[in-house]
């Protein structure tokens, strides 16, 4: 390939003293660079200025956050549903209005909660009592020891006649907050009799249920008669677990009409049965009874069974082995 040839001739004329120094550089890359030129806006005069970089634009992430709405509406379902269950639980407490108010009902959900809520508020208050004073009875007992050790003479008479009358006020205490309630709940009693007297259409767990209602009257001088006299009508009831619900409750008012029920209960195949069978009897039970009750309390496979039929056989023979 042919350079080209350079011809002295194409170099252009300079001006005396304005020859370009051959060691300069043509291309200034130092720190003073001139300022552009930029053209004179003929309507302002102004020189133009110019424009200042774009700033980049951020992109705006979108939020992964619920809306607020949605976060209420998941926290109200557990609340909900614990509504939903409160409502419809049984051992939910009601009161003494309310249970008459549901004793009339045609719901049985609503009648069979009265009925037991009768039950379970008349024996938690029963508990409550007989705790109540068992606690007292430790307590006396053991003041009672303290005094007859460290006190002598008339000083420890005085102690002990001032514990005895302590003793006897948190009894009559005691006594009189039960009867506070339970003379609450008498106020039920008379929903519970005409339940019980019009029940002969109504489904047999509803009865069953009622007879429990009608074993909390056994402590009350009013009603104590008229329960026991229903309770003996629901022995003949066409219904088995009528009959036998009837019979295990008749025992809380120490009436044996239903002993011979009772006793076929012990060969049940439900462990229930035999047990509920077992408290009974011991409470109407005849001294014979109790043999029966130990071999229980020594061979049936449910623990819960021969605990109660122990405690019954003890009942009835009056010794523990």
């Amino acid at each position: 390939m042919t350079k080209p040839r350079f011809d002295p001739a194409d170099v252009p004329d300079f001006p005396k003293g304005d020859k370009p120094d051959p060691a300069a550089s043509y291309i200034d890359v130092g720190e003073d660079e001139p300022e552009q030129d930029f053209p004179v806006d003929p309507l302002t005069g102004k020189r133009a200025e110019p424009e200042a970089p774009e700033e980049a634009r951020v992109e705006q992430t979108k939020s992964t956050r619920p809306p607020w709405w949605l976060v209420g509406f998941t926290l109200l379902i557990p609340v909900a549903v614990f509504f939903v269950w409160y409502m419809n639980w049984m051992g939910r407490p009601l009161s003494v209005g309310t249970i008459n108010e549901y004793l009339t009902s045609s719901n049985d959900k609503d009648v069979a909660h009265a009925l037991v809520q009768i039950a379970k508020q008349s024996q938690d208050a029963s508990e409550e009592a007989a705790g109540a004073q068992r606690r007292i009875d430790a307590r006396y007992k053991d003041a009672r020891e303290a005094i007859k050790r460290d006190k002598s003479g008339q000083e420890q008479q005085d102690a002990l006649k001032q514990l005895d009358d302590d003793y006897r006020t948190s009894l009559k205490n005691i006594e009189a907050e039960y009867r506070r309630t339970y003379d609450d709940l008498e106020l039920t009693f008379d929903g519970v009799l005409n339940f019980v007297r019009n029940s002969k259409s109504r489904p047999a767990p509803l009865i069953e249920a009622a007879c429990g209602a009608l074993s909390a009257m056994n402590k009350s001088d009013r009603y104590r008669e008229k329960a026991r006299a229903e309770l003996r009508n629901l022995l003949r009831h066409d219904n088995k677990v009528v009959r036998r619900a009837a019979a295990c409750n008749l025992a809380n008012f120490a009436d044996d009409q239903g002993r011979d029920i009772i006793l076929e209960m012990l060969d049940d195949p439900d462990a229930n049965a035999r047990a509920n069978a077992a408290i009974a009897l011991s409470r109407v039970g005849r001294q014979s009874d109790g043999e029966r009750l130990k071999k229980l309390s020594e061979s049936d496979p449910d623990p819960k069974v021969r605990e109660f039929a122990y405690q019954g056989y003890s009942a009835l023979s009056g010794k523990v082995d």
